[in-house]
């Protein structure tokens, strides 16, 4: 298995001067690789199909409040329906954790050109999981040449979700009726 170590390439790609932003493939198809070790205990998993551990995450009314906005289920036809939309207009992954020395399938986590989500077992929150997981999508959207990452949703009660994402520097910039949408800029310009 390859070890990508993205915190030095990242260093690198947003140290480097930047030219005018090139012209990108419409693909999100990034990369071939199926899997990505983000460090010795987490890695992603690219979609391949629907893995049972994920029933349970949407069918959990509590985390579908702060995904959704509603405490609804989904049911398997919905879920397999929701993956195969993200997975032709985005990269999907699934989320694997090391523990008890197997890989486990913790959350699922999808990046397109307009929006981001990331969904994360409850129990394996507050572990910083996401937050790993969100920093690489950062690197991938910025060496894609992207000037914003978008979060299209977050409740106004998923107070965890709005620590992370504003402790990674993204900020609401449009309100909805019970949430806010946030972005980041990518294409910061390194300080002289």
């Amino acid at each position: 298995m390859i070890v990508i170590d993205w915190k030095k390439k990242a260093a690198v790609l947003f140290n480097r001067k930047r030219g005018p932003a090139k012209k990108q493939e419409p693909s999100f198809k990034w990369s071939k690789k199926k899997t990505i070790c983000l460090n010795e205990r987490l890695r992603l998993v690219a979609f391949d199909q629907m893995r049972e551990e994920s029933v349970a995450w949407y069918q959990d009314e509590k985390s579908m409040k702060s995904i959704v906005g509603k405490p609804i289920t989904y049911d398997r036809e919905k879920i397999i329906q929701m993956y195969d939309w993200q997975n032709k207009h985005g990269e999907l992954f699934y989320i694997e954790y090391l523990t008890d020395g197997f890989y486990r399938t913790i959350g699922d986590v999808w990046l397109a050109k307009n929006d981001y989500a990331i969904v994360i077992d409850q129990k394996y929150r507050n572990r910083h999981i996401g937050r790993e997981v969100t920093k690489y999508f950062i690197y991938r959207a910025r060496k894609n040449g992207w000037d914003t990452m978008f979060v299209s949703e977050i409740f106004n009660w998923n107070k965890a979700s709005q620590k992370m994402f504003t402790s990674l520097k993204f900020y609401p910039f449009k309100e909805h009726k019970n949430s806010w949408s946030y972005r980041k800029r990518l294409n910061v310009s390194p300080r002289k």
